[in-house]
């Protein structure tokens, strides 16, 4: 598993000052995708952060992504809270190549991280 964070931080390193579409859906029980997220992110700093949580249900670490975004909603559009998007590396992560972007698929939820082009 950590071969794959590095692998995940890396490449958005790589992507440090152009700007991010994330698209986060929750993966339910039967593993279908619900409560689909998105986020728009001027990426400026990626962390790993480990945690020492005693709880299981808290990812032991988790890929932070700094930089000024906006959450968009139903209700309208947000500013990114403490400017940084956390993604917890939880259980098995796969990552997919998909055109310019990346899909990682975490135990809880499937990320969409795509570049966005001016």
């Amino acid at each position: 598993m950590a071969h794959t964070n590095t692998q995940l931080s890396q490449w958005l390193e790589s992507k440090v000052g152009q700007t991010l579409d994330i698209r986060k859906g929750e993966l339910t029980h039967d593993e279908e995708i619900s409560d689909l997220d998105q986020i728009v992110l001027h990426l400026q700093k990626v962390a790993i952060r480990s945690t020492n949580h005693p709880d299981d249900y808290v990812a032991k670490e988790e890929l932070v992504l700094e930089g000024e975004g906006t959450t968009f909603t139903e209700d309208g559009n947000v500013p990114l809270p403490q400017n940084a998007y956390e993604i917890p590396l939880l259980g098995d992560i796969h990552i997919h190549q998909e055109n310019e972007g990346l899909k990682v698929v975490t135990d809880r939820a499937v990320y969409t991280i795509d570049i966005q082009h001016s």
